[in-house]
């Protein structure tokens, strides 16, 4: 069974995932930013933005990780995994602020006021350097997000879609985002260069701003899904149901849900009928069977109520 299954070092993967982006991004951010002054680029502008936000939502990430390690207490008898989903929000806001809109008002900018090209080669040696090492830094993600689609059983593109883990796929999401306007900034350069004018890097710089744009509105409504208490995948939903009236001394299952408490972290409760002829004693047996088989089975499961009804 592999209801939303939380391997024991998920939690130190998503840790390292976002340490190496905070690396890698804190590097980049001085030598883009260094390039940036030098050449005048509005597009190395918009990638210095755009890794300045990176770097800070892997700070919000840390903090996320962190906090929602804390054990469960009498102010949060469920533990504190929705932590991660309301810094992972706070991270998103910030990549769209910071990243996209600075980035469209300096590319806007970059078309009524152009700027000269300067220092070139420092440029491209900063853009090439960073396509490296964000490309080091997604990689890690990538690997992290392949054993945990592995565990699950599903493919990376669908659990990127329905992961409870913000961590792991904002670093993923973002990283894909610095390799492609690192890319884009270092096209638009050279054709500033070849061409002499200083079009292709503002509307690098407001292609830019836009991808980051959609990328925080996208990660905005996943963080906002799962802080309003989402329901696990209905094919999880269905496989709870078959194993609860597979065990014994269980007859149906009249209602049944199941919520994210936090990531890898799952919430089930249930309204069960069990068979007939059984005492008090033999449907508590049951119950308290059944509650244990299925936790054992499925670890992401940290909390299942099961309710008795006629």
């Amino acid at each position: 069974m592999s209801v939303s299954a939380r391997g024991p070092t998920s939690s130190d993967e998503s840790f390292k995932s976002v340490l190496a982006a905070l690396a890698a991004n804190t590097t980049i951010a001085i030598a883009k930013g260094t390039a940036a002054a030098l050449t005048g680029s509005p597009a190395l502008l918009a990638e210095t933005l755009h890794t300045i936000a990176d770097a800070g939502n892997e700070v919000f990430l840390w903090i996320a990780v962190r906090r929602s390690r804390h054990a469960p207490d009498p102010s949060h008898p469920f533990g504190y995994g929705p932590e991660r989903y309301y810094w992972a929000l706070i991270a998103a806001i910030g990549m769209f602020l910071i990243g996209g809109a600075l980035s469209v008002w300096e590319g806007i900018s970059a078309l009524f006021h152009p700027r000269p090209l300067e220092d070139f080669w420092v440029g491209v040696a900063v853009l090439l350097v960073a396509l490296v090492l964000d490309g080091l830094s997604r990689l890690v993600a990538v690997r992290t997000l392949r054993r945990q689609a592995e565990r699950r059983g599903i493919t990376v593109r669908q659990l990127i879609r329905e992961s409870p883990d913000p961590t792991v796929v904002t670093v993923y999401l973002e990283d894909s985002i610095d390799v492609l306007g690192a890319a884009l900034a270092l096209l638009a350069l050279t054709l500033h260069r070849v061409t002499g004018s200083a079009l292709p890097d503002a509307l690098a710089t407001i292609a830019i701003g836009l991808m980051l744009g959609f990328v925080a509105l996208r990660l905005t409504g996943r963080n906002r899904e799962l802080l309003t208490n989402q329901a696990v995948p209905d094919r999880y939903i269905e496989e709870l149901r078959r194993r609860l009236v597979q065990m014994p001394g269980i007859a149906g299952v009249a209602t049944l849900s199941a919520v994210y408490l936090g990531p890898g972290e799952v919430l089930v409760t249930a309204e069960v009928t069990v068979e007939a002829g059984q005492d008090g004693d033999g449907v508590v047996a049951a119950l308290d069977h059944a509650r244990s088989a299925i936790t054992r089975d499925a670890p992401a499961i940290a909390r299942m109520y099961l309710t008795p009804v006629p």
